[in-house]
């Protein structure tokens, strides 16, 4: 059952985060997600593996988004520090960690080929979306799509390995005495 509200979660999160910066309530959105961050730690009983794994997702995220908007594949509207990527693709990063012991489990039972299949075609569509919906503008070339497909091939399965690292090394640490 946790899982289904999980997996809604982070869609209210997305479409938040997104909505937030359109329609100019980009804190709102970040609070928001914040608090279901917040809900998350508290119902998990393992809210330290998940804060480990956010950690690594967010500095994941916060080096491709800004890499993919430096390099000019897409430009991200919102506020951000400097030149990195605005701080609601860092909460989205932070969100999507948390569904990896959630909603998408079910990816680190599954060979990471099946997780860069999946970046690769999904990745792409979440910021098409986006665009779509104003929170970001790209040309939607070949190349452009390509690049994103890429970005989330690689990122994908490394979130999934670090899912599995992270559970893997929390087990080991609790059944030692």
């Amino acid at each position: 059952m946790y899982a289904i509200v999980n997996a809604l979660g982070f869609q209210a999160g997305w479409w938040a985060c997104v909505l937030g910066v359109v329609h100019g309530y980009e804190t709102a959105a970040f609070l928001f997600c914040g608090l279901l961050v917040l809900a998350h730690l508290a119902w998990v009983g393992h809210a330290r593996q998940e804060i480990q794994l956010a950690a690594v997702a967010l500095l994941l995220g916060i080096a491709v988004d800004t890499l993919l908007q430096s390099f000019a594949v897409i430009h991200f509207e919102g506020r951000a520090w400097g030149w990195l990527s605005p701080f609601w693709l860092w909460m989205l990063w932070v969100l999507f960690a948390l569904t990896l012991n959630s909603s998408m489990a079910f990816l680190k039972r599954l060979p990471l080929l099946i997780s860069a299949a999946a970046g690769l075609v999904f990745g792409p569509l979440s910021y098409l979306a986006g665009a779509a919906l104003g929170a970001a503008s790209l040309h939607r070339s070949l190349f452009e799509l390509s690049v994103l497909a890429l970005a989330w091939m690689l990122a994908l399965p490394v979130l999934v390995w670090m899912a599995q690292k992270i559970s893997t090394a929390t087990k080991v640490a609790h059944d030692e005495p």
